[in-house]
């Protein structure tokens, strides 16, 4: 009877280690299958990432060009005769009244 009983517990232990081995194997292929799915969602994230980033660009490009401030020709640069600008340089600070 004892060596029933051996052979009993070796084919048990040998019948939960192969359950166990195919079990470890089977949740290894899942998360291979898992990790290549998320490989190519992080891919197409990046792609529509840089589209994005583009589309935002040329949209601000594009508001600058028509918000920029046009130059009037009739509005030049000043010219400075030396007049004003000499009087109020040599003028002396006004101190506030306290």
């Amino acid at each position: 009877m004892t060596v029933e009983y051996e052979a009993m517990t070796v084919g048990i232990v040998l019948i939960t280690t192969a359950v166990l081995i195919w079990n470890k194997i089977r949740i290894w292929k899942r998360v291979r299958a898992i990790d290549a799915q998320l490989a190519k969602m992080q891919q197409e994230i990046d792609i529509l990432q840089m589209q994005e980033s583009r589309r935002l660009m040329m949209a601000l490009k594009a508001n600058s060009k028509v918000e920029a401030p046009k130059i009037d020709p009739g509005n030049g640069p000043a010219e400075i005769d030396g007049g004003d600008v000499v009087r109020l340089m040599n003028t002396p600070p006004t101190t506030p009244a306290q």
